[in-house]
C-alpha cells in the first residue's frame, strides 16, 4: 500500500509540475507578443488585449491539462488499487476456502475416530497381531538361543503373509459399517460433502492398519531389547511402513464393497485376492506389477526372510531393495490412489439416492 501511495503522489507531482511549466511558457509567449505590440502603431492596444486574452486562454488550457493529467493519474491509480484489491480478495478467498476444507476434513476424521472409539476396528488392530507377537517372542529366544528365523519368521512373516490381509479387510469393513448399517443417514444428513467423509474413512482405516503393524514392531523392539533375535528398530519401522503402503489398495476396495454389497463381500473378496495373488505370484519375474505380491516381497530385505518364511541365504536376490521393489511400491500406491479417488466420486453420488 505504501508503494501505491508513493506512486500516486509521484504522478500527481509530475502533473502539477508540467502544468506550471506550461503556464510559464505561455506567460513568456504572451510577454513577447505584448512587446511586439507595444512597438506597433495605433493598433497596439487591441493587440495587447488579444495578448492578454491569449495569455488567459493558454493558462486556462494549461490548468485544464494539469487537472486532466491529475485526474487520469488518480484514475489509473484507482484502477490499479482496484485490481490489487480484487486480487487480494481472491487470494484471501482461496486461502479461507483451503483452510475451511482442511478443517472440514479434520473434523470428519475426528468424527470417524469417535464413532469407532469402542468399536471393532480398534480392537482388530490391537488384538489380531498379538498371537504372532507371542510366537515371535518365543521363537526369538529372549536371553539367547532363538529358533531359526526367530522373530523375523514367526513374528513378522507369519503376520503379513496370512493374517494381515484379513485384518485389513475386517478393519475397513468395520469402518464402513459404522454408517452403512443405517443406510448412510448419519453421513448424508450432515452439511458435509460425502466425498470428504469417504476420505476420512479411508484415512482412518489406513491409520489403523499402520497401527496394527506398529503393534508387531513394538513386540520386535521389546524382544531385541531383552536379548532375543529380532530385526533392528529402523528395519522394523521400515517394514511397517512398506506393509502399509503395499496393502493400502485393499482399504478403499473393502470400503466400497462393504458399503455397496455388505460385509461378506467387503471381507472375502479383497482378502482372497490378496492371499491368492500374493502366494501364487511372488516367484514370478513380474511380481512387482501385482500389489498383493509386493506386500510379500518388499519386506524380505528388511526382515531377512523370503515370503515363504525361510531365512534368506547370503547373496539372495530377494535380500536387496532393488528397482523392482521401488516399482512395486509405486504400482501399489498408484492403485490405492485410483481406487480411493473413484470411491470418493461414487460415494459423493450417493447423496442423490
Amino acid at each position: 500500500m505504501r508503494t501505491r501511495e508513493a506512486s500516486r503522489a509521484a504522478t500527481t507531482t509530475q502533473s502539477r509540475a508540467a502544468a506550471r511549466a506550461g503556464a510559464e511558457v505561455a506567460s513568456r509567449m504572451v510577454a513577447a507578443r505584448a512587446g511586439r505590440a507595444g512597438s506597433a502603431s495605433a493598433k497596439g492596444a487591441p493587440s495587447a488585449q488579444d495578448g492578454c486574452a491569449a495569455e488567459g486562454q493558454t493558462a486556462a488550457q494549461a490548468e485544464r491539462a494539469a487537472t486532466l493529467d491529475e485526474s487520469g493519474a488518480k484514475g489509473i491509480a484507482a484502477k490499479e488499487c482496484g485490481r490489487s484489491g480484487m486480487q487480494g480478495c481472491a487470494e484471501r478467498g482461496d486461502e479461507s476456502e483451503r483452510l475451511e476444507t482442511d478443517a472440514g476434513f479434520a473434523a470428519a476424521l475426528r468424527a470417524e475416530a469417535l464413532k469407532g472409539r469402542r468399536g471393532a476396528p480398534r480392537k482388530i488392530a490391537l488384538l489380531m497381531p498379538l498371537p504372532f507377537c507371542l510366537m515371535g517372542a518365543l521363537a526369538g529366544g529372549i536371553g539367547g538361543g532363538g529358533a531359526v528365523g526367530a522373530f523375523s519368521t514367526y513374528g513378522w512373516n507369519w503376520w503379513y503373509a496370512l493374517p494381515l490381509p484379513i485384518a485389513i479387510a475386517l478393519i475397513a469393513t468395520s469402518v464402513a459399517n459404522l454408517d452403512a448399517r443405517q443406510k448412510l443417514r448419519p453421513v448424508l444428513g450432515l452439511p458435509v460433502p460425502p466425498a470428504r467423509t469417504w476420505w476420512a474413512k479411508t484415512a482412518y482405516a489406513l491409520a489403523l492398519v499402520f497401527a496394527a503393524n506398529l503393534v508387531v514392531l513394538a513386540a520386535s523392539v521389546l524382544v531385541r531389547a531383552l536379548g532375543g533375535a529380532a530385526p533392528s528398530t529402523l528395519a522394523g519401522l521400515a517394514t511397517a511402513a512398506v506393509l502399509t503402503a503395499a496393502n493400502a489398495w485393499a482399504v478403499p476396495a473393502s470400503l466400497a464393497l462393504a458399503t455397496r454389497f455388505g460385509s461378506l463381500a467387503g471381507i472375502a473378496l479383497p482378502a482372497l485376492v490378496q492371499l491368492g495373488l500374493g502366494i501364487g505370484l511372488w516367484t514370478s519375474p513380474w511380481w512387482f506389477l501385482f500389489p498383493p505380491t509386493t506386500a510379500l516381497v518388499a519386506a524380505s530385505p528388511l526382515v531377512g526372510v523370503a515370503p515363504s518364511g525361510v531365512p534368506l541365504a547370503p547373496g539372495d536376490a530377494l535380500g536387496t531393495f532393488g528397482w523392482e521393489t521401488a516399482a512395486g511400491l509405486f504400482v501399489a500406491l498408484a492403485l490405492f490412489a485410483a481406487l480411493a479417488t473413484a470411491g470418493a466420486r461414487w460415494y459423493a453420488r450417493r447423496e442423490a439416492q
